[in-house]
Formats: structure tokens, sequence, C-alpha cells
């Protein structure tokens, strides 16, 4: 199976290196195509350079090396299959035009704020078929976190709304600092292993932190993967959860 991904980063050769890092691969092992040398976005004056780098088939031919953990072990952003999309008639490549649309202004629109701040930092942005993802590294500050991820939550909302303001539709952008949302959805996923190892062992409920659309949907495939358990969700937001339960026989 061909194995790719596209990035963008204020150069080619910063999009180049964090999609190598990703596939686990070298450069003599990949093939680069440049789509955009980089262009100014519509919030902020920088720009962005977008690349696709594809695993040459003579190097992968079905073996999986270490590190590649794309193939053996999907990520908690695969994992997370079609969360927070409505089910219509939109086809796979428009799907992608849109969400390609989406991270490229959401991206602008971090940048232009960093700008303002006066904060160093780099884009990363990834889009699969059903999410778009940026990411900002080389912050060298939690500001844009905050105590808990308060400050992330609200630079999600306002990413969001303006997103949507440009593009009239609902916007599929989820951002992350220094990869701080990625390190606790991680821990939310041990946290409810320990809960489906404790369902399984006791027979009752386990009950998990709140969380968002986008968490709850990681939590309920990672169930889903698992035998003699299922769960559902409760509440209501911000206040809804996942709960697990065994299965009926």
């Amino acid at each position: 199976m061909t194995r790719m991904i596209e990035k963008r980063a204020s150069t080619v050769k910063d999009a180049t290196a964090a999609a190598l890092r990703e596939l686990g691969v070298g450069p003599d092992e990949a093939t680069v195509e440049v789509l955009n040398e980089g262009r100014r976005g519509l919030f902020s004056g920088r720009s962005r350079a977008h690349v696709r780098v594809t695993v040459r088939e003579d190097r992968s031919n079905g073996e999986t090396p270490v590190g590649d953990t794309l193939v053996t072990e999907p990520d908690s952003r695969a994992e997370d299959g079609t969360a927070g999309l409505e089910t219509d008639d939109t086809s796979g490549a428009d799907r992608l035009a849109e969400l390609n649309e989406e991270a490229d202004l959401a991206a602008d629109f971090v940048e232009g704020l960093l700008d303002i701040l006066e904060l160093p930092g780099d884009i990363e942005i990834e889009v699969d078929e059903n999410q778009a993802f940026v990411n900002v590294v080389e912050v060298g500050s939690g500001l844009l976190i905050g105590r808990r991820g308060a400050t992330l939550e609200a630079l999600q909302e306002l990413v969001r709304a303006a997103t949507q303001r440009h593009v009239e539709r609902r916007s599929h952008v989820r951002i992350d600092i220094e990869g701080y949302r990625q390190r606790q959805l991680d821990k939310m996923k041990d946290r409810c292993r320990e809960g489906i190892a404790q369902v399984r062992e006791t027979g009752e409920p386990f009950r998990l932190e709140a969380m968002d659309a986008f968490e709850r949907k990681v939590m309920h495939d990672l169930v889903a993967r698992t035998g003699g358990v299922t769960s559902a969700s409760e509440g209501v937001e911000p206040r809804r959860r996942v709960v697990v339960y065994a299965a009926e026989e």
C-alpha cells in the first residue's frame, strides 16, 4: 500500500522534514512533490509551502519498518474516523478540497496571532479525508496552551469562528500547540484502556471524564475494537462523557 502524506510549513525544507519525520523514512526513501513553494495568507503576511511526500514502493514493499506507526498502529487522529462530520453527499475529492481550504485559513489565522503576540512558531498541517489538523510547533512558550489547556480551547473557538465565517460552513479543523492535545488524548486512551479492563473484571460501568466530540469518538472507536465491552455517551455539553459497559451476552 502506498504511504503518502501532505505537509505545510513556512518553507519547503521544513514541510518536507516534518513529513519525513512522521513517515519514519529518510529523504532517499521517499519522493517529494512540491505543491506550492509558498503563498501569502488571508489573515497574515506569512507564506506557507505545501509538499506531498510518498514512500517509494521499492522501499516499502509490504514490510513495516521500525517506527512506521502509521501502518501498524494508527494514531489517535486516524482512529477518529468521521468525528465531527455530517453525513452528506459531498464527494471525497470535494471534501478533501474543503478541508484543505479550512486548514489553510486556520493556519493563517494562527500565524497572524503569533505575529501580533510576537511569538515564534511554525505551523504543521495535516489533512485526511475527515479532519484537518493544525499544530503549532517551536513556540517556546506555554502561553497559547494556558492552565489545563484553557487558552488553547479559547483559541480553538476563535479559529473555528473565523474559518466558518469565511467558508460559510461548519469547520472541521482541530488546533494543537506543541502536541499538547495529542498528549492529553493519549492519556485519555490509557485511562479508557484501564476502564475496559475494570469493566471486564467487575462487570460494572466505567465513566470517563468529560470530553469533546472528537475525543469521545476516539474512545468509542477504541472500545469498539475490544471484545466484551461496549460504550455510550451520556450527559450534555460541555460535560458529556463516554461510559464503558460490559457487553450483553
